[in-house]
Order: structure tokens, then C-alpha cells, then sequence
């Protein structure tokens, strides 16, 4: 009997989500000699401070950086619908585990090209994958509705 994996993909999906907040702090805090202000990281002036002390290409990185971090987790709760819709529905072990792998390896070759691409020629490529990663999750639900008597 194959073991379920689809519970166990949420918080792999969850850290994730937070590796691209941790690299763009990373890059910030090397841009400015150390300097991250985590009491209030998401203020304005703070945001402003740091688009003036650092270079535009390393700025523009970070930016692209969070909004892979929050597009991330706008998209949990599709992806935790999509395996709690498989399980009620008691879709086979195979199909769900296929699902979270293909998923989760979708969502990573999004991050790694939301926070890479910055031409806009090339951000086709990032749309893709999002494109695809979300199609997996409505066809689990399609799925799991057909399923259901």
C-alpha cells in the first residue's frame, strides 16, 4: 500500500512559500551592510529607504522576490482545497501523490523564474507555470467532483 503524501506536501509548500521572503531579506540586508529593519519591515519609509540605498537591479530582485513570497501564499488555499477535495472525494493514493509532486516542482520552477526573470519577453515563462500549477489544482477538483455520487 503507498503511503499519502498530499497532507505532508502543505508544509513542504509552506516553507516554500517563505524561501523567497528569506532570500530577498538576504540580498537587502547584503545590499545595505546588514541593515534590515524587522521591526516594521513592511513600512513605507522603510521601503523607501531601501529603494534609495540600494542598487535598481538588486531593488528590482527583492521586489520580485516578496511578490513570489505572497503570490505563494495566495495560492495555498487552492492547493490546500484541491488535496482536502482529492481525499474527501477518496481519489487513489497514485493520483494525489502525483498531483502534489508535479505541483510542488511547478511552484518551485515559478519562484526560481518569478525572482530570475526580469525581462518582460521572458515573464511568459512565469505566467506558464502558474498557469499550470493552478490548472492542477482545478483539475483535482474536477476530479474529486466526478468522483463523488
Amino acid at each position: 500500500m503507498t503511503t499519502n503524501l498530499s497532507f505532508f506536501a502543505v508544509p513542504v509548500f509552506w516553507l516554500l512559500c517563505l524561501l523567497p521572503h528569506s532570500y530577498g531579506v538576504l540580498i537587502m540586508k547584503t545590499a545595505n551592510n546588514g541593515r534590515w529593519n524587522n521591526s516594521a519591515p513592511r513600512s513605507s519609509s522603510w521601503d523607501e529607504i531601501l529603494r534609495k540605498s540600494t542598487p535598481k537591479d538588486i531593488y528590482a530582485r527583492y521586489e520580485r522576490a516578496d511578490a513570489a513570497h505572497k503570490n505563494g501564499f495566495e495560492n495555498m488555499p487552492i492547493f490546500i482545497g484541491a488535496i482536502l477535495a482529492g481525499n474527501f472525494a477518496q481519489l487513489d493514493t497514485r493520483t494525489l501523490n502525483l498531483f502534489v509532486t508535479l505541483y510542488l516542482i511547478a511552484r518551485v520552477l515559478y519562484t526560481l523564474a518569478y525572482i530570475s526573470i526580469s525581462s518582460h519577453r521572458y515573464s511568459i515563462i512565469r505566467s506558464t507555470l502558474w498557469f499550470l500549477s493552478t490548472s492542477m489544482c482545478l483539475g483535482i477538483f474536477v476530479k474529486a467532483g466526478l468522483a463523488l455520487p
